[in-house]
């Protein structure tokens, strides 16, 4: 599903000239203002690109199986009880792989506190490979009350150049050691996890509902993007090298201003998604180019078509991300990046609706 909404949601981080639509909202708003004024510039003296549409009435597509099985209802339900383990308290044993842990630390370079390393009353499972090397491996053996001096470098890669490849010292207290052992569906796990149902019985049927109503949705998105794919295929585009180095200029020089108030560079950021930084700007421009042939398909049709924009697309925009209205994605983004969002969702469900699906 998030491959299928990716081509409809990115726009708007790549309308409004963000870093991306891996940040979050807080570095967007931070930045913002100066690259708008800067995008306001740029695009004046760019020549907007252009598209040919091919053919988009009667598009060929494939009906998404949404069957949800009684296998589908067992193994959702067991990754359910996997991630809601039983826990015991222990006070009679020491620490060991796949406790949890609860601690208090202190993180010290140089005999000073720095910044992030320190937390109280945190639940670290032994194992879970959460820390750097050497954190949870110092805990193991440890019991209830001990406190303990771990002596830590951090990796030469970590995306904090202030502490990669530093040696620090953790100063580690527990608090308390838990046991986790497999939960079992009884009516009384039920009610732990589930909001409405009360039984083992009504729980199946809940999963069942909420297996089906998600294969509908991931069914939708498909065909969406089906029939964009075909018309990305078949459409041809003009000015677009231009239009797109544009952006990818803009987006890269509002993440390297966002990673330095991080302390990160762009090198480091990049080393986070395995590649370095050539591969990540070439991922970035692949990324930014689909967005604008997308938009321009979108709005070319839209306008042969007479589609308007209206509350109900943006709000199914809103939906998408969880939000009650769009009032808070366009605080963020901007209108024009909302809108832009919202006529590629209302285009791709015309496509969907006059398509030929099979």
């Amino acid at each position: 599903m998030k491959r299928s909404k990716k081509v409809v949601l990115c726009v708007l981080a790549a309308a409004a000239v963000t870093a991306g639509c891996g940040n979050g909202k807080e570095d967007v708003q931070e930045t913002t203002t100066a690259a708008e004024t800067t995008a306001e510039e740029t695009q004046a003296q760019v020549q907007e690109a252009t598209v040919t549409l091919g053919e988009y009435m009667g598009l060929k597509i494939q009906e998404p199986d949404i069957t949800v099985t009684d296998e589908d209802v067992e193994t959702q339900i067991g990754y359910v009880l996997s991630y809601n383990p039983e826990e015991i308290e222990i006070t009679d044993r020491p620490a060991q792989e796949g406790d949890v842990v609860n601690i208090d630390y202190v993180g010290m370079k140089d005999g000073e506190a720095f910044q992030g390393g320190t937390a109280a009353g945190y639940d670290l499972e032994l194992g879970s490979g959460s820390f750097i090397d050497g954190f949870e491996d110092g805990l193991i053996g440890a019991n209830v009350g001990d406190e303990l001096s771990l002596d830590l470098t951090f990796p030469e890669n970590y995306g904090n150049t202030e502490l990669a490849g530093q040696a620090v010292v953790f100063d580690v207290t527990v608090n308390s050691i838990k046991e986790q052992k497999d939960a079992e569906l009884t009516d009384e796990f039920v009610q732990k996890v589930s909001q409405t149902s009360k039984t083992v019985e009504e729980y199946r049927a809940e999963v069942k509902k909420t297996l089906e109503d998600n294969a509908k949705e991931n069914a939708e998105y498909q065909k969406q993007n089906d029939v964009m794919e075909q018309l990305l295929a078949t459409s041809t585009f003009t000015g677009l090298d231009t239009q797109v180095d544009m952006e990818l200029e803009l987006q890269m020089e509002e993440m390297e201003a966002a990673l330095k108030q991080s302390g990160m560079t762009l090198e480091d950021y990049a080393t986070m998604f395995g590649m370095d930084e050539g591969s990540f700007k070439d991922y970035m421009r692949s990324d930014i180019e689909s967005n604008i042939k997308v938009s321009l398909i979108a709005k070319e049709i839209a306008d042969k078509e007479g589609l308007e924009v209206d509350d109900e697309a943006r709000m199914a925009i809103a939906v998408t991300y969880g939000l009650d209205s769009p009032d808070e994605l366009i605080a963020s983004y901007g209108q024009d990046a909302v809108d832009q969002a919202a006529r590629n969702v209302m285009v791709m469900g015309f496509l969907v609706e006059n398509a030929k699906i099979e």
